[in-house]
């Protein structure tokens, strides 16, 4: 399953990297987030592979939904474009993500970002590995820091959304002032590339105030496996699949005093 998954969001690439040069125009949907004609395209594109490759495995699209009408529980689960407002306006740190879960816990994850033609993937027990272009593939394995702590610490953020600077979205708005005053250094990093770079050893801690299952699907298993410390934004690592938040960290410490903070 997963060199299938990995295959399958590798068949993107060309049209992704066109698409990003080319494309200028968007649409809302009725959540208010930004759609493009690269969202739709390239969800249909893996939709129809796995159709192929798994066939009767049922799949959850972030554009196009479910390809089942019950509960969805065990499947694949798609994020087309992971970062579509930093596709729109250049920013090359958009992904396309792919998860296989079984009883609402993902297993398999892969994060491919075609620009910098670098991939993420994990299957639960397996480890965590990254790769770029034709290089080997290199184990991630995370070193908590014990010692790591707010004041220390480089904290990067998706967004302004769903907090006290921007609460249109989301049914919370979290207490942002309250890291720009403590932390070390603030940065804002877009999507899932700030978590890799938290389980890489470059920052300490990121933080998406706002997540959907095909959001953070993929990211479980590549962070569970390189071994970061996450949770939601109410500190509980019970059911992330549908927690609407997401924290990683170098440290259990650094976590606790950035969910206390935000709240």
């Amino acid at each position: 399953m997963l060199s299938i998954a990995i295959q399958a969001v590798k068949n993107t690439r060309l049209y992704s990297i066109n698409a990003f040069d080319n494309i200028k125009k968007f649409k809302l949907k009725f959540d208010q987030s930004f759609v493009t004609h690269a969202d739709l395209y390239i969800e249909s594109c893996i939709k129809k592979f796995l159709s192929i490759k798994t066939p009767n495995v049922p799949i959850l699209g972030e554009e196009f939904g479910s390809t089942i009408n019950h509960e969805f529980h065990t499947g694949w689960i798609i994020d087309p474009i992971d970062g579509t407002k930093a596709f729109l306006y250049g920013v090359p740190l958009f992904s396309t993500l792919l998860a296989y879960i079984e009883n609402h816990e993902p297993v398999i994850g892969v994060i491919y970002f075609p620009i910098l033609n670098k991939i993420i993937y994990a299957n639960q027990g397996y480890g965590c590995w990254m790769q770029s272009g034709n290089s080997p593939a290199i184990k991630i394995i995370f070193k908590t820091n014990d010692k790591k702590r707010l004041r220390s610490s480089v904290i990067s953020i998706s967004g302004i959304h769903s907090t006290t600077f921007n609460s249109r979205e989301g049914k919370k708005a979290y207490k942002l002032f309250n890291l720009i005053d403590f932390a070390r250094d603030i940065i804002f990093i877009n999507d899932c590339y700030q978590h890799i770079m938290v389980s890489t050893g470059r920052i300490d801690a990121a933080i998406d105030t706002l997540m959907k299952a095909w959001d953070i699907a993929a990211l479980l298993p590549c962070m569970k496996e390189s071994g970061v410390i996450y949770s939601n934004l109410q500190g509980s690592c019970e059911k992330l699949l549908w927690g609407k938040s997401f924290v990683t960290a170098a440290s259990q410490t650094l976590l606790e005093e950035i969910v206390n903070a935000l709240n």
